[in-house]
């Protein structure tokens, strides 16, 4: 099962830095590394303001953390994931997965 795990990625977490307008600059720091299996479930495509919108969707599976939450982001070399969904594992089961979306 831990065979699949077999592409490389670093999980990203958002930070806030005030960006001295009274505002807030957005940057994601890197918070660990870990492998994982991606398997693509779908993708659809709508045309809304003169511009055609595409929606990747995956399913990511990698070994089971307590760290990992909504909102987060997946980077591998050439894409990036934001995560959806956490999925609730089994307490046995060394693995957890993630239903996420493939940023532009």
């Amino acid at each position: 099962m831990l065979s699949k795990l077999k592409q490389r990625a670093a999980l990203l977490s958002k930070t806030l830095a005030p960006d001295g307008g009274g505002g807030f600059s957005e940057t994601w720091a890197t918070i660990g590394s870990v492998w994982i299996e991606i398997v693509p479930l779908s993708a659809n495509e709508r045309f809304s303001a003169d511009a055609l919108q595409t929606r990747i969707r995956h399913r990511l599976r990698l070994r089971a953390r307590s760290d990992v939450v909504t909102g987060m982001r997946l980077a591998t070399a050439d894409r990036t994931f934001a995560i959806r969904a956490v999925l609730a594992a089994d307490a046995a089961s060394p693995l957890m997965t993630l239903l996420v979306e493939e940023l532009p």
